[in-house]
C-alpha cells in the first residue's frame, strides 16, 4: 500500500530525461515516493521511445513507487495516473473537461495537453517491483515554445485557462493525485477504470491503429478490465489492443 509519509523532490533546471534520472535514482536505492522534476527536458520521452517536446513553462516530473498489484494489472498504472491528471487540472486548474487517449495522451479540446509514461525496474533483492511514473504535461507553454510542426496538435493549460499556473505547488497536488489513484487501483480496479472510461477520447470516434506492421482503421469502443483497448473495425470485428498507437482518424466520426 501507499502508505508513505514523506516526499523527496529533486529539482532540476534542466535535464535530460527526468524518467531516466528517476530509474537510475531507483537502482541506486533511492526510496517510493521519490521525484524528479524539470523545468525544461533536453530529451523527453514518449511511448515507444518518441521525443516528447519539453520547452520551459512546463511540468515535467517522474515519481518512483513500489505498487502492491499484481503482474497483470501493472499496465493499469499509466491509466490510473492519466486520471490523476486530469481530476486534478481540472479542480486545481479550471481547465474542462480533460479526456484521455489510450494508453498515454491528455487532450482538451480535441488537442494534447500532457501524456504519461510508466516504466517499470526490477531490483534484484530489493522487494516489490519498482515503477517510474513520468508526466509531462503543457502548462505555462504557449504555441511558440514549441516546434512548429507540433503547434496544430498541442494546447496548454494556460492557453485554455488564460492564467499563469505555480508549477511547484501543482507538482505537489498532482502528486498526492496520483497516489490517490494508485490506491484507487489497488483497492477497487473497477472503479478506476469507470473514471477512466468517462474520459475515453476514442470512445465511438474513428480512430486509426498502427503497431509497425499492421494498421486497422475502426471505432474505439473502450478500455477492458486488463488495460486493452477496443477497436471495431469496418467488418464489425472486435480487436483488443494491447501495444501499439492509436489515434483519431480524419474520416467521420460520431462524437464532437
Amino acid at each position: 500500500m501507499f502508505g508513505y509519509s514523506y516526499m523527496i523532490i529533486i529539482p532540476f533546471e534542466r535535464l535530460g530525461s527526468t524518467n531516466a534520472h528517476a530509474l537510475q535514482l531507483a537502482a541506486e536505492g533511492a526510496p517510493p515516493k521519490t521525484v524528479v522534476w524539470a523545468l525544461e527536458q533536453s530529451a523527453g520521452r514518449g511511448q515507444y521511445g518518441k521525443a516528447f517536446s519539453s520547452p520551459r513553462g512546463g511540468l515535467y516530473f517522474s515519481l518512483i513507487l513500489q505498487p502492491d498489484l499484481e503482474p497483470e494489472k501493472l499496465s493499469l498504472i499509466t491509466l490510473a495516473a492519466g486520471v490523476a491528471c486530469c481530476l486534478c487540472l481540472e479542480k486545481s486548474c479550471g481547465v474542462s473537461p480533460l479526456f484521455l487517449k489510450w494508453p498515454n495522451d491528455v487532450y482538451f479540446n480535441r488537442k494534447k495537453v500532457g501524456g504519461v509514461l510508466t516504466e517499470s525496474l526490477a531490483i534484484p533483492g530489493k522487494g516489490p517491483l519498482t515503477v517510474v511514473v513520468g508526466v509531462g504535461l503543457n502548462i505555462n507553454s504557449v504555441a511558440d515554445d514549441f516546434p512548429e510542426v507540433l503547434v496544430p496538435l498541442l494546447t496548454s493549460v494556460k492557453t485554455a485557462t488564460k492564467k499563469h499556473h505555480d508549477l511547484g505547488s501543482l507538482l505537489e497536488l498532482l502528486i498526492a493525485a496520483i497516489v490517490e489513484q494508485m490506491h484507487c487501483l489497488e483497492k477497487n480496479h473497477d472503479k478506476l477504470l469507470a473514471l477512466w472510461n468517462r474520459r475515453d477520447y476514442l470512445k465511438d470516434r474513428s480512430a486509426l491503429w498502427d503497431n509497425g506492421r499492421d494498421r486497422i482503421q475502426g471505432i474505439g469502443r473502450g478500455i477492458l478490465d486488463d488495460g486493452r483497448y477496443s477497436l471495431q473495425d469496418q467488418s464489425g470485428t472486435i480487436h483488443n489492443i494491447l501495444a501499439g498507437t492509436l489515434q483519431p482518424s480524419s474520416f467521420s466520426t460520431s462524437r464532437q
